[in-house]
């Protein structure tokens, strides 16, 4: 999914940056979101177990994709 920026009055679309975030979920669930450096959502992944979830953000790292350290913008 690619979304505009939230908040925001005029169709403003996110930015070409490329960084992931893990969000804890509940029950040990996680979700792997790719942001722009505002944190504003591109993608989203189903709720995975949290070592699931763990394990594809270390595949993230290896391929060099940062991880944004802020919160997300979630479109739910």
């Amino acid at each position: 999914m690619l979304i505009l920026k939230l908040g925001v009055a005029e169709w403003t679309p996110v930015g070409d940056e490329m960084l992931y975030k893990v969000v804890p979920g509940r029950n040990s669930t996680a979700a792997l979101v790719i942001c722009d450096a505002e944190g504003n959502s591109k993608a989203m992944s189903a709720w995975l177990r949290a070592e699931k979830a763990d394990e594809i953000s270390q595949r993230l790292d290896a391929e060099g994709i940062p991880v944004f350290l802020g919160d997300v913008k979630l479109p739910i």
